[in-house]
């Protein structure tokens, strides 16, 4: 399901996904930020750095929301830079380097991760555990999306 949101055969209705992820992103990063208002702030439950991180976070899914959203809707709403947008996506080598970047990205992401896990164990046995959980994620998605592809393609 989640690999057909992205799919850029029909670039008018992409875009218009694109736009609806944007508001879902959105709404995400509000949520923080309201949680952030409401269940956090002032409190002595997690220490300064935390709520920092905490209310940066939620602000910077905001803002790149908001950005995305802008774009889509300007694309959607310009037929031209629509159409320069949608050569410039579909070009075999912008692709390439998109996925290789995105390969290399993976490949140093789990490797890094399961690197760190033996620093992480003699340090804290639940950081060790939520990078653990990384890799996970990262390898069940990765096989999703390997099935998914092989029956695709």
């Amino acid at each position: 399901m989640l690999m057909r949101l992205f799919d850029t055969s029909d670039y008018e209705r992409s875009l218009r996904r694109r736009r609806l992820l944007s508001f879902g992103l959105l709404a995400v990063g509000l949520t923080g930020i309201i949680c952030y208002f409401l269940l956090i702030d002032g409190r002595d439950a997690l220490p300064e750095f935390a709520q920092g991180f905490y209310l940066g976070g939620a602000s910077g899914i905001c803002i790149g929301a908001v950005f995305l959203l802008v774009r889509m809707q300007y694309l959607l709403t310009h037929p031209e830079a629509q159409k320069k947008a949608k050569i410039q996506e579909q070009d075999e080598r912008e692709k390439a380097i998109m996925n290789q970047a995105f390969q290399f990205a993976g490949m140093f992401t789990f490797f890094a991760s399961a690197a760190s896990m033996f620093v992480l164990v003699a340090v804290s046995m639940a950081a060790a555990r939520a990078v653990l959980g990384v890799v996970a994620v990262y390898s069940i998605a990765w096989l999703l999306a390997n099935i998914y592809l092989s029956k695709k393609l």
